[in-house]
């Protein structure tokens, strides 16, 4: 297991930092999302990450 102090996690790589943070919450269930427009149009998708921390 690896420890991040502070200043580890200041000088890392903006993206990996982002990454980093956001797996924090463990695995994330695909959610299938639905909905529908005032014309009736349907609209769904796919989202693998509802809830982000930070």
């Amino acid at each position: 297991m690896r420890y991040f102090s502070e200043s580890d996690i200041q000088d890392l790589n903006h993206i990996y930092k982002i990454n980093l943070i956001n797996s924090c919450s463990g695995y994330k269930s695909a959610n299938l999302i639905g909905s529908i427009s005032e014309n009736h149009v349907e609209n769904v998708a796919i989202f693998s990450s509802i809830t982000h921390i930070g």
